[in-house]
């Protein structure tokens, strides 16, 4: 009984809090309730014959400066520095600029079985994390970007917080470090070696990025990770019927993360990836192959994946599929499966509201080729309630890993204020194919708003049922700012 009281209030307090939210910026406050769309709309018209006044920097607010700048300003105004010209012919331009994400989060989970807490018990705590870069940019092409995290460990667990819930586990956590999480330099071969193509008729540029660097493939359902790794890719590759074809090759190193969120400094990458623009769709096919050296073979996979995005009238429409291949047995690092995907999405008349449905079925044990720990499954791409805030030991709302499962989010997401806010509410169900009877059913809100010009507040609310297990819930607070 007390189980259920608590679940009842806990959907009280979740209702309340949307109502809450949803009132003021409906219109109903106004006098002007509307239904449909939610957000803000505005007058369409043809386009205007007339011209219109050119802005000058009185009409345009000043910029918000970076923590650091040296050298030219970040997005400034006014002359550029000339810099200095390399034997190459490449004129190089100096810049530093320093900048930084800092997010603190209060937040609470209860009976969301996960890894990090597989009873399910009621976690409550108040966590921080801290994304600090610097980029030292010396043309429009060629930069050197290292990032450190200095509040977490890049674990659910690991974050510099303090626990309220539970009590065997309560007080202050320091998880401060200066590991190196991105380290990367970037550029164009066209660029760096102008002397050897000054008509620009060769086929010289050739772009490249070689350090620890973010290997996100398929929207991060193929891989969403963090990989010491070289890529050189071509753009603009004409071919009948296509009139642009991208292609870019791959080789890691070091720090993939695998499936059961071990990072094997000897398993080695190798990557193609392609992308084309045709008349009426683009379309991605990208291949993968992990060599984990594990014994046997065990750890080994090949993966790979395809999407088309198009048009379909007023819908826009993605199909994806995607497949893993273990080259052994399914071991906790890989798994044979493929995951299907179709992701449908509708802006009403007049606002620039979203409508969307995206739709899944993964048949067997589908995994990615690699995986930051925080970032969950590779269902998380479809919705708020699958989507893990990456940060602390708030888990996502609904399991997002797709082993044997069939669901979807169906959700609407609204804008007011030039979208300085807005508020998402979805409506998400998974359902267990194998059958071992663990279906979820889950309605989730995230609410947002800008204050000034580098804070966002959100708001996050969830309550789920889970077939076989108490109903989950959950509310989390947060603050960002941009630095």
């Amino acid at each position: 009984m007390c189980q259920t009281h608590q679940g009842s209030w806990s959907a009280a307090l979740i209702l309340n809090t949307v109502v809450t939210l949803l009132l003021p910026v409906s219109g109903y406050a106004k006098g002007d309730w509307k239904l449909f769309p939610l957000g803000d709309t505005h007058h369409v018209s043809k386009l205007s014959d007339k011209p219109t006044r050119f802005l000058t920097k009185g009409d345009i607010p000043d910029r918000p400066r970076l923590l650091l700048e040296l050298g030219d300003p970040f997005l400034d105004t006014g002359n550029l520095g000339a810099g200095f010209e390399l034997p190459t012919g490449a004129v190089w331009q100096p810049r530093l600029w320093v900048f930084a994400t800092l997010r603190s989060a209060v937040q609470t989970q209860e009976d969301r079985q996960s890894p990090i807490n597989p009873t399910g018990e009621r976690i409550t705590e108040w966590v921080n994390r801290l994304d600090l870069f610097a980029n030292l940019q010396l043309t429009g092409t060629e930069k050197l970007i290292i990032g450190i995290r200095p509040f977490d460990k890049n674990r659910p667990g690991q974050f510099t917080r303090y626990t309220f819930e539970p009590n065997n586990n309560d007080g202050f956590r320091s998880e401060l470090n200066a590991d190196v999480r991105t380290f990367f330099f970037e550029g164009d071969l066209g660029s760096l070696f102008p002397n050897l193509d000054p008509q620009g008729q060769t086929w010289l540029d050739f772009g490249f990025a070689v350090g620890r660097q973010p290997i996100q493939f398929q929207e991060n359902i193929l891989i969403n990770d963090f990989v010491d790794s070289v890529g050189i890719v071509r753009n603009n590759i004409r071919l009948p019927g296509i009139s642009d074809l991208r292609v870019t090759a791959l080789y890691g190193w070091d720090e993939l993360d695998r499936n059961d969120g071990r990072t094997n400094p000897q398993s080695d990458m190798f990557g193609l990836f392609l992308s084309g623009d045709q008349s009426k769709n683009t379309w991605n096919l990208d291949f993968i192959y992990v060599d984990d050296s594990l014994p046997n073979g065990q750890g080994d996979a090949f993966y790979v994946g395809f999407v088309s995005i198009q048009r379909l009238g007023l819908l826009n429409a993605n199909f994806r599929v995607n497949s893993s291949f273990a080259q052994n047995t399914d071991t906790a690092q890989v798994g044979d499966g493929t995951l299907f995907s179709i992701e449908l999405a509708w802006t009403p008349y007049t606002s620039d509201d979203i409508i969307y449905l995206n739709t899944f079925w993964a048949i067997d044990n589908f995994t990615q080729a690699g995986r930051e720990p925080i970032v969950g499954g590779p269902l998380g791409t479809f919705g708020i309630l699958f989507a893990s805030p990456n940060i602390g030991s708030f888990a996502s709302e609904l399991i997002s890993f797709s082993n044997d499962v069939a669901g979807g989010a169906l959700g609407y997401q609204a804008f007011w204020d030039n979208h300085r806010r807005h508020v998402v509410l979805e409506f998400g169900a998974r359902k267990d194919t194998s059958g071992d009877g663990l279906d979820d059913y889950g309605f989730g809100m995230q609410f947002q708003q800008a204050f000034g010009r580098r804070c966002v507040l959100q708001l996050d609310a969830y309550y789920a049922l889970q077939e076989s297990r108490d109903d989950a819930t959950g509310l989390r607070m947060e603050i960002l700012i941009q630095f």
